[in-house]
């Protein structure tokens, strides 16, 4: 199923803004050069932008970070340098200690006005039918003719500079953030591995994950777009988690989108939030 559908005009102005709000949402994920470096190595991370894990089609700005820091054993560092390429954020850092170390970056929320039908609409191509369904169950849109969507992305990926301290646990703190539940350097493949999705803090039930698997580590993006990654649909259990089947080595990477109405007077209707875990599957 595509994740980018593209909608074309329509006679209403209203509508139109909203068709034009659908096209350009992609998922954001962090891919690193290495996931193991040697003691007082550089973290090298791309923040990709595509429907297509692990390709990138365009670069997040510099200027929508809203943080981006390295969590390790002993605490938090931000990230010392960020730049921009072609088709990819650029993220640089030398750890100030060995050990493992959660690269988390959160982007600024932006905001869109749209028709009803355009909401409707980027959420059944996004990949949100159960709260398509709500929408429609509940009747959320009577009456409406446009709406406000708020939308922001969270991605994370973990990496090893030297043998250190273990940071697998540390949550982020984003607002929507999937957390190991065992450490993923010990992940191979033929193991089930467990990975909770958490809302504000709080283990998310019900919701879709999607699961996508390439057979490399990390290559050029131009490269990348002629891979297509396997993809599985998984479902978080009770208590939030969701088993990720790790059928063969590689690069993986878990996602999500979780869609809920705004607070009254925070200035939009719909909150839509985004996150991605990326990580790699070490062979036999």
């Amino acid at each position: 199923m595509s994740r980018h559908a593209r909608v074309l005009g329509s006679a209403s102005a209203v509508l139109l803004a909203g068709v034009a709000a659908v096209a350009s949402a992609h998922d954001f994920w962090l891919v690193p050069d290495a996931f193991q470096l040697a003691r007082g190595g550089t973290l090298a991370v791309e923040g990709r932008t595509s429907s297509n894990f692990p390709a990138s089609l365009s670069a997040v700005t510099t200027d929508r970070i809203a943080s981006a820091e390295v969590i390790g054993a002993a605490g938090r560092e931000r990230i010392g340098v960020v730049g921009q390429g072609p088709s990819v954020l650029r993220l640089r850092h030398r750890p100030s200690a060995p050990g493992q170390y959660v690269v988390a970056v959160q982007l600024h929320p932006r905001s869109v006005r749209e028709s009803a039908a355009g909401f409707r609409h980027y959420l059944d191509v996004e990949g949100a039918p159960d709260a398509l369904a709500r929408v429609d169950r509940e009747g959320l849109l009577a009456g409406r003719d446009s709406v406000t969507r708020r939308y922001a992305k969270y991605a994370k990926t973990i990496v090893e500079v030297g043998e250190g301290g273990r940071a697998w646990r540390s949550e982020a703190g984003h607002p929507l953030e999937f957390v190991p539940a065992s450490d993923p350097s010990r992940w191979r493949a033929g193991d089930t591995a467990t990975v909770v999705l958490r809302y504000r803090g709080t283990p998310l039930p019900g919701i879709r994950v999607h699961v996508d698997q390439a057979t490399w580590p990390a290559m050029e993006a131009v490269a990348a777009r002629q891979v297509k990654p396997r993809t599985v649909e998984l479902r978080t259990d009770g208590a939030g988690q969701v088993m990720v089947p790790l059928d063969r080595g590689g690069l993986m990477a878990v996602r999500t989108i979780h869609v809920v109405q705004a607070a009254q007077g925070s200035g939009a209707d719909w909150d839509t939030h985004w996150a991605t875990l990326v990580f790699r599957a070490a062979a036999r």
